[in-house]
């Protein structure tokens, strides 16, 4: 079992040590060899507590290693935990940035789904995984049973392609990017470098377009003619996609996902979107063709944008949040329609007070 020292944590996440008195004791003797909840941490786990939420958990844990925000020592202190004189604590700026960190670290020993890294060497490809002639590999490429891809396309160095995978003709796929089990790729999609694809993922399939054929005499819709769809999507660096998203190609051009964009379970992207660099779209998000975000904006669950919409750089819309005009940068709205959060929650006490006074009336009446 590999395990690591206190100080090699805390030089990881740049924390500095809030007991010194009592926590100098178990520095050089304490080895860590996982990361867990407070709940269920044992002596040899690290644990984070930074959200009031927890702090019962906090007070009962075993953890001899615990990672908190710097705002937090003078509470805890006070307090008097039995953390605080049996265990070391760790402060730093930014304890979630710290626990980001740290998983990044513990992940190659205890996840199998890592892939942080790579080895550049020989190929690993299933005897059952059908890859066309003309396909260009770079090396350490692994590619999983009965995986299928087409010609033209191009897989760089380090590449991992997992079971029954499907790569449509000139797709290209850059260094180190993972594509988990099922994952679809259309026809010339493009996706960067160390990116991660997860599970039943779908990228390419047609936009949904279609325009209505009409009776030359009532002048009403009898058929649908399907729109074809004859671009692509393109996808940057370090873009994570949540399994059984769906992003579609453009009508004509690209549909765009810059990179670091994160994009969680169960979202569908439109035709020809253009997500800015380093957004985050949450589960269940719906992007209207042609909509498009700023620069780390941030659509939180089941929000959604219409058609053309824009939101700007940095900004923040709530869930469920219908998007029906364009939203400055730096804003943060809700509602359906969403509205600036501050208008929102006027409107709001306005209706409560009618409501109330509306009671009253009926109660005198």
């Amino acid at each position: 079992m590999i395990q690591f020292s206190v100080s090699d944590i805390q030089i990881t996440i740049k924390a500095q040590v809030a007991n010194p008195e009592f926590a100098s004791a178990l520095l050089p003797t304490l080895k860590i060899s996982k990361i867990s909840s407070l709940k269920d941490a044992t002596s040899n786990d690290v644990a984070f507590f930074f959200s009031k939420n927890y702090q019962e958990d906090f007070f009962n844990t075993r953890a001899r290693l615990i990672v908190t925000g710097t705002a937090f020592v003078k509470p805890i202190e006070a307090a008097n935990p039995p953390a605080w004189k049996n265990a070391v604590i760790l402060a730093c700026d930014d304890p979630y940035l710290a626990m980001a960190t740290l998983t990044g670290k513990f992940s190659p020993l205890l996840s199998a789904h890592d892939h942080q890294s790579y080895s550049v060497g020989t190929n690993d490809i299933h005897p059952t995984a059908q890859i066309a002639p003309d396909v260009k590999l770079g090396t350490g490429i692994q590619i999983g049973a009965y995986a299928v891809i087409e010609s033209g396309v191009q897989i760089a160095d380090g590449v991992k392609i997992y079971p029954h995978c499907y790569i449509g003709p000139s797709s290209v796929i850059g260094t180190g990017t993972v594509l988990f089990h099922r994952v679809t790729l259309y026809e010339k999609t493009i996706i960067g470098d160390h990116c991660r694809i997860h599970a039943g993922a779908v990228i390419g399939a047609d936009g949904f377009g279609y325009a209505p054929v009409k009776d030359e005499t009532t002048k009403k819709a009898v058929d649908h003619r399907k729109i074809y769809h004859l671009g692509n999507v393109v996808i940057g660096n370090d873009v994570e996609v949540g399994a059984n998203s769906s992003i579609d190609r453009g009508t004509f051009g690209s549909t765009t996902i810059h990179s670091k964009v994160k994009i969680d379970n169960q979202v569908q992207i439109g035709h020809n979107c253009e997500l800015g660099e380093g957004s985050i779209v949450c589960g269940g998000v719906g992007m209207a063709g042609s909509s498009s975000l700023g620069k780390f904006v941030i659509l939180l669950g089941q929000a959604g944008t219409a058609n053309q919409v824009h939101v700007g750089d940095y900004s923040v819309v709530s869930p469920y949040a219908g998007v029906a005009k364009d939203v400055p940068a730096d804003s943060q709205v809700i509602g359906m329609p969403a509205r600036p959060t501050d208008e929102y929650f006027k409107i709001m006490a306005m209706q409560n007070k009618m409501l109330r006074e509306r009671s009253k009336d009926r109660k005198k009446s």
